[in-house]
Parts: structure tokens; sequence; C-alpha cells
């Protein structure tokens, strides 16, 4: 011990302190190319349907139609349940397709979209099925739906005029 720094002990240093490049010393040449195999040596080729980087299509298919039948039946507010239907079934069987195709080896990717398809699927047909059940029972007990919208029209028409009577210019305070 020296001066009171133990021996082997250095300060730290900043990054990038370290000697400056000498660029006057030989620079190492790249490695000779590798030669070429004998015709004879067997080719390794991966299976097409194994890529990595390859989509499951029928998983990508599925969730679309997935969220499209549960889309159209929210926004419709179950009218459009003949269009739900076939496509929340067609996501329900794509997605069963696309698991398939992951269990088998063909396809590494889309599990997760397949999964989510598969869920929307069944909500979708679900849902379908019952918003149908509501439309023929409303339909069978003589619901009439002109009756009902101009009813709601009525009632819009009624609330707009009580908010016009409290201010002249409209608006509500």
């Amino acid at each position: 011990m020296a001066d009171g720094v133990p021996r082997g002990w250095l300060p730290p240093t900043a990054p990038g302190a370290g000697p400056a490049p000498r660029f006057d010393a030989p620079t190492e040449q790249a490695p000779a190319p590798l030669p070429e195999p004998p015709p004879s040596a067997p080719t390794f080729v991966r299976p097409s349907g194994a890529a990595k980087g390859e989509r499951n299509t029928a998983a990508v298919w599925a969730l679309a139609l997935g969220i499209g039948g549960l889309s159209l039946l929210l926004v419709s507010f179950g009218s459009l349940f003949i269009l739900t239907l076939p496509c929340s079934i067609a996501a329900w069987v794509l997605a069963v397709r696309a698991r398939r195709q992951l269990e088998g080896g063909l396809t590494q990717m889309g599990a997760g979209q397949a999964t989510a398809a598969l869920w929307l699927g069944r909500i979708g047909v679900i849902a379908g099925v019952a918003a149908m059940v509501v439309f023929v029972a409303l339909i069978a007990s003589g619901f009439d739906f002109e009756q009902f919208r101009l009813d709601l029209e009525n009632e819009l028409d009624q609330r707009r005029e009580r908010q016009g009577d409290g201010d002249a210019d409209g608006v509500r305070t």
C-alpha cells in the first residue's frame, strides 16, 4: 500500500476516455469466403407452412368477421341479426380452423387472434340468437314498430319545445 491507495486499484475513468485510436496501424482483412458445398450435399429447406413471419389468415379473417358481426349487432340495436348471425358463425368456424392450424404446426402466428375471434364468434352467435328471439316475440305479440317510431319522434319534439320555452335563445343554463 503506497500513498494510501491499495495496490491494483485504479480510479474510475469516464466513458470514451481510453487511448485515442491509431489510424496508422494496419487494419484486419475480411475473412475469406467459405468454399461452395459439393453438389451432392443435402439442401435443407424450411417448410412453407411453418415460416416464422407467415400470418395465420384464418385467424385474421375470423377476427375481422367477429368484430364486424358484433359491431353490426350493436349499431343496429339487434335489428340486423340476419347479417350478424352468418358473420359470427363464420368467425367461430374460422377461429376453430386457425387453432387447428396452430396445433398442427402449419403456422406459428395468430394464437391470440384465434382465441379472441373464437370468443367474439361465440358472443355474436348468442347475442344474435337473443336478438332474433326478441324480434320474433315482438312481432308475434303484435308490436307496431312504425307507431313506436312515431311515439319516439313526438316525445323528442316535446322535449325540444320544453327546452326552448325556458330561455329566449333556447340555451339552458
